[in-house]
């Protein structure tokens, strides 16, 4: 699993990587370089450091139901196996995000009035039939944000206007669900809607809500909404 950081410059320029010193090419931005040129870490970056006991059950029940299924082979090391097995478990987490990549672009695309790849519209159209259900209007789009008062950046999916005229912050999330069990926010997921929330509308943003919506990648045309109003963003 990938624990690359991201960071922004004061104007919202993505820097994740920058020169090698020898050899020519890029090499992934470090914390050293970003105190360097005056970065600021992006806002999953800061929640990176949060223990999320959740996160890491899952982690070893991953790892333990692949080795279930996936004995050492003849003769082959400990060490060599752990990587195996650590490789192996993972690999859907990697095409998951891939999958998930792919259907923000998909709508993004689509509220840009752009074209829609077709395997893509069993994620868009739901999507975009809540969207108009919920009196959501769209106003910008993979917007980059930087708070240079607290030291944080990111770049949300959309801010939007409610059926109520409130402004708000809401990002799509691709989940893998399972039927009858209701998508529910991980730790961290109202707390990134906040931080943007204070990014794009200030310290003050009275009257301001926000949203996740969720996007199944297992049930397609299952879509679930969470909402967080002011209070709770606060």
């Amino acid at each position: 699993m990938s624990k690359s950081q991201h960071w922004y410059d004061r104007d919202g320029k993505a820097v994740f990587e920058v020169p090698k010193a020898k050899g020519g090419g890029m090499r992934a931005t470090t914390i050293a370089d970003a105190r360097k040129l005056g970065l600021y870490p992006s806002v999953t970056t800061v929640l990176g450091v949060l223990d999320k006991p959740q996160l890491m059950d899952w982690k070893l029940a991953q790892v333990s139901n692949w080795c279930h299924g996936n004995p050492p082979q003849d003769q082959e090391g400990v060490d060599s196996y752990a990587r195996r097995a650590t490789e192996g478990a993972f690999q859907q987490v990697s095409d998951a995000a891939d999958l998930g990549t792919a259907i923000h672009a998909a709508l993004e695309a689509h509220f840009k009035g752009e074209q829609v790849p077709e395997e893509y519209d069993a994620y868009v159209q739901p999507v975009a039939a809540l969207i108009e259900r919920e009196g959501i209007k769209l106003m910008e789009h993979e917007l980059r944000l930087v708070n240079t008062s607290d030291g944080y950046a990111g770049t949300t999916d959309a801010v939007f206007t409610d059926s109520i005229g409130f402004n708000g912050i809401l990002d799509f999330k691709s989940r893998k669900t399972k039927p009858g069990v209701l998508c529910e926010p991980w730790e961290t997921e109202p707390m990134q809607i906040a931080a943007y929330t204070r990014a794009k509308f200030g310290p003050d943003h009275y009257m301001t809500v926000g949203a996740n919506v969720y996007i199944s990648t297992t049930e397609p045309g299952r879509i679930e909404i969470v909402t967080y109003d002011d209070g709770q963003l606060h």
